[in-house]
C-alpha cells in the first residue's frame, strides 16, 4: 500500500500543479508549515494530509499570494480541529473526492477512511502532547509571518 500511496500523492500534487493558476502558493504554505513542525511530535505526512484535504475543498484560485495568510490560518484551523476530534482521515482511503485522473486500486475507494490520529483516541497523554505541540507550531508560524 505504501508504494501505491506514494505514487498517488505525487500524482495528486502534479494534478494540482496542472490545474492551479501560476501564482498559487499551496506548496509554499506546505513548506512553511512543515518547517515549523521540526522538533515537535507532528509528522510532515500529517501536515501533507491536511493540505491535501484543503486543496481538494478550497478552490485553487484561492491559494494565491494575496490569500497566503488566510490559507496558513486554514491549515492551522483544520489541524487544530482534527486534533480536537482526534481524527485525521487518510486522504486516499475511502475518499470519494480524489481527482478522477488519479487511478487507485478499488480497495482504496471501498475502504473505510483510516484515522491517522487513532492513537490520540487511545492515549490521553499523547493527545495532550499533540495539543501542546500544536501551540508551539502555531507560535512559530505567528513569529515567522
Amino acid at each position: 500500500w505504501a508504494e501505491t500511496y506514494d505514487v498517488a500523492e505525487v500524482k495528486f500534487f502534479r494534478h494540482m500543479a496542472r490545474e492551479a493558476p501560476r501564482d498559487t502558493f499551496h506548496l509554499k504554505c506546505l513548506q512553511i508549515c512543515a518547517g515549523s513542525l521540526v522538533g515537535t511530535g507532528f509528522s510532515s505526512d500529517a501536515l501533507k494530509t491536511v493540505v491535501m484535504h484543503l486543496l481538494n475543498t478550497i478552490p485553487l484560485s484561492s491559494w494565491r499570494r494575496r490569500e497566503f495568510l488566510m490559507r496558513l490560518q486554514d491549515i492551522m484551523w483544520y489541524l487544530r480541529s482534527c486534533l480536537e476530534e482526534k481524527r485525521l482521515d487518510h486522504f486516499f482511503f475511502g475518499n470519494e473526492n480524489v481527482p478522477e485522473d488519479i487511478v487507485l486500486p478499488p480497495a482504496f475507494h471501498a475502504a473505510d477512511p483510516i484515522n491517522l490520529f487513532h492513537h490520540l483516541l487511545q492515549d490521553p497523554a499523547a493527545h495532550a502532547k499533540a495539543l501542546r505541540d500544536f501551540e508551539e507550531v502555531q507560535d512559530r508560524l505567528t513569529r515567522l509571518v
